[in-house]
């Protein structure tokens, strides 16, 4: 699946039209997608993704999403996770990379094929529910920036606290001083 989600192709990528004037779609390609996915060819708007509310790092993501969605394997399950995770399931990693790293950087693909498995309730092949979401964890964006961020404020308590007992011994140097 990594592979495949690599393989997108330039349509995909192209800029989202979230105000009618120009470029892609999002919420058509979405809709077709989940047609696809259906078997219903004919149904109406089955999805209202809001594409005017959504960032367009977030519109973007959900076209490289339909894009991965294509892979055979999606065909073969129950579609009836994809309302949910159109509508909220990219709305917090979306603004945190940049679109064409979804396709470009290995470990972006595999956050993102393991973030679509995970949304399905699918594991990736030979994974224990806990390896795979052991593994998605290792891989996630906003994982990473919450260890950052913890580590960060770790490191600045750490700091306050040598300071704060750097100026106590500089006190009681001076008192000990003061007395002689």
């Amino acid at each position: 699946m990594i592979h495949h989600i690599k393989q997108c192709p330039a349509e995909f990528l192209g800029q989202p039209d979230r105000n009618g004037r120009s470029g892609i779609n999002t919420e058509a390609l979405v809709n077709d997608t989940v047609r696809a996915l259906t078997g219903d060819a004919t149904a109406p708007r089955l999805i209202d993704i809001a594409a005017a509310r959504r960032s367009l790092a977030e519109l973007s993501l959900q076209q490289i999403c339909c894009w991965a969605l294509s892979h055979p394997f999606f065909r073969q399950i129950d579609s009836g996770w994809l309302r949910q995770f159109f509508c909220k399931g990219l709305s917090e990693v979306a603004p945190l990379v940049k679109p064409e790293q979804w396709v470009k950087d290995e470990e972006r693909a595999e956050e993102l094929a393991r973030m679509i498995l995970s949304a399905c309730g699918k594991c990736p092949g030979g994974e224990s529910e806990a390896e795979a979401a052991d593994r998605f964890d290792s891989v996630s964006t906003v994982k990473r920036l919450k260890v950052i961020e913890e580590t960060k404020a770790a490191m600045e308590r750490a700091q306050e606290i040598r300071r704060q007992m750097a100026e106590k011994a500089a006190r009681e140097a001076a008192n000990v001083y003061s007395r002689e």
